[in-house]
């Protein structure tokens, strides 16, 4: 029941049943009331047809009268016959022993005559010709009425039933889909926005409805509008600074090397000092630059197999110099030989910088575990690289902010480790890219996990 559409339709159905077995409860708690009117109504009709039947007769003669009566038994799925004033049969069948006495009745009396029976119903009613003799019509037919349906055969019943449940099912079903459709479409369309297309849209006739539903999706591709305009704007802001950036920083370099030539051995620190912010800088701009080529394309740029177990243990091995100097040490776990395809220095760009990461934050003297496993989900196969240090860990509220650009957890640590809050966030864009997905969550035991899953292919031979 976690569908709206299946929750709509079986609404919409099970109160248009209940409606029609309301109705149907109605007239079985009243019964006497329901035949009463009918009563009236038939005996009113067959009245009309008894005058009708007996001017007919005088006027036109026995054949005519034969004739409508004939048309009357066939309309009204009943059995007449007509009568004169003595009871004498004039056209149409033998009585049976209780229309007869219906008949005898009006006869004797004058007055009409209505009996039910459990199955059938007999009417006797007075008709007076042009020359003021009196004529009986009298009629046997089924006991129906509006509550015919609950006296009809089971087979009639049944197929009565099958008939409303299939009709309200499909009104019900048209006019869910109805209600539903621009919500579907929201969603795919919301699904490929947070995918990162940014072009999606809930479009085609849904704009025109309208009604709240088409107010919706107009409202939601107005923001999906501003929402590619702002990125957009945001994306080229970002080019714009890192290409306006190398140059001055070309120049300070230029100046810097000069300044060493000219200076002496005591400002040797301080120019030490300026080479290595340019060169933090430089880094920067570089990733900077490498987040906006990845924001901006929809498609890897090359599509070459890449050996994953080859990939981890190259970046494994260069982390481990880095790792050293902090007297801990990088372990790689790949006992399958994993292979995916795409791009080869985005994959090892995402993968390396999910392992600097964890050695920088990593307890002095730990290891940091690389892992490399296939997995099977849903009929798809995924390889999937885990990578867990044995540092602090994150908050549970910031493990899925970790992967925005220029964030950061706790500025000051940062800055110490010369962190400058993309390198996630290029790995995020980068597996992105290459239809895997990236997730982190704090390990049991203390530490950070990294799972990086990308799209398994056949291994390399």
């Amino acid at each position: 029941m976690r569908s709206l559409f299946l929750k709509i339709f079986l609404f919409f159905w099970i109160a248009v049943l209940l409606i029609g077995m309301a109705i149907v409860v109605t007239w079985s708690l009243q019964p006497e009331i329901v035949f009463t009117r009918w009563q009236a109504l038939m005996s009113e009709a067959l009245a009309t047809h008894a005058q009708n039947a007996a001017e007919i007769f005088e006027r036109q003669g026995p054949a005519a009268a034969a004739n409508y009566i004939q048309r009357l038994n066939y309309v009204g799925r009943m059995q007449a016959v007509l009568l004169d004033e003595h009871g004498q049969l004039l056209i149409g069948k033998k009585l049976s022993d209780e229309a007869a006495r219906v008949a005898a009745h009006v006869v004797q009396t004058g007055q009409p005559e209505f009996e039910l029976k459990p199955r059938l119903a007999y009417n006797a009613q007075l008709g007076t010709g042009p020359s003021g003799r009196h004529y009986v019509l009298v009629t046997e037919m089924p006991r129906a009425g509006p509550f015919f349906a609950l006296r009809a055969t089971t087979s009639t019943q049944v197929l009565r039933w099958l008939l409303a449940i299939l009709i309200s099912g499909l009104i019900c079903y048209l006019l869910t889909r109805y209600l539903t459709r621009p919500i579907l479409r929201l969603r795919s369309a919301t699904r490929e926005l947070a995918a990162g297309n940014l072009g999606a849209r809930a479009g085609g006739d849904m704009e025109k409805r309208r009604d709240e539903l088409g107010q919706l999706v107009r409202d939601f591709n107005q923001m999906a509008d501003r929402i590619e305009i702002l990125l957009d704007s945001e994306r080229q802001l970002i080019r714009d600074i890192s290409h306006e950036l190398r140059s001055p920083l070309a120049r300070l370099n230029v100046a810097l090397g000069l300044a060493r030539q000219r200076a002496g051995a005591e400002a040797a620190p301080q120019l030490d000092r300026i080479e290595r912010e340019a060169e933090r800088l430089n880094e920067l701009i570089g990733r900077l630059l490498t987040l906006a080529r990845l924001e901006g394309t929809g498609t890897p740029p090359e599509q070459l197999p890449v050996s994953l177990s080859e990939l981890v243990r190259e970046v494994a091995e260069d982390a481990g110099f880095e790792a050293e100097s902090r007297h801990c040490s990088v372990q790689v776990n790949a006992p399958e030989d994993c292979a995916t395809v795409g791009s080869p220095d985005l994959l090892r760009s995402a993968v390396e910088n999910v392992v600097r990461n964890a050695v920088r934050y990593t307890a002095e003297g730990s290891q940091v575990q690389i892992d490399l496993v296939g997995v099977g989900t849903d009929g798809n196969r995924w390889a999937a690289i885990r990578v867990r240090d044995h540092g602090p860990g994150l908050p549970e509220s910031e493990l899925s902010n970790v992967f925005r650009p220029f964030y950061r957890v706790a500025n000051a640590r940062e800055r110490e480790t010369g962190g400058t809050g993309l390198g996630l966030a290029i790995s995020e864009r980068a597996i992105r890219l290459h239809g895997g997905t990236i997730d982190a969550a704090n390990a049991p035991g203390g530490g950070l996990l990294v799972e990086m899953r990308l799209p398994a292919s056949a291994a390399r031979k």
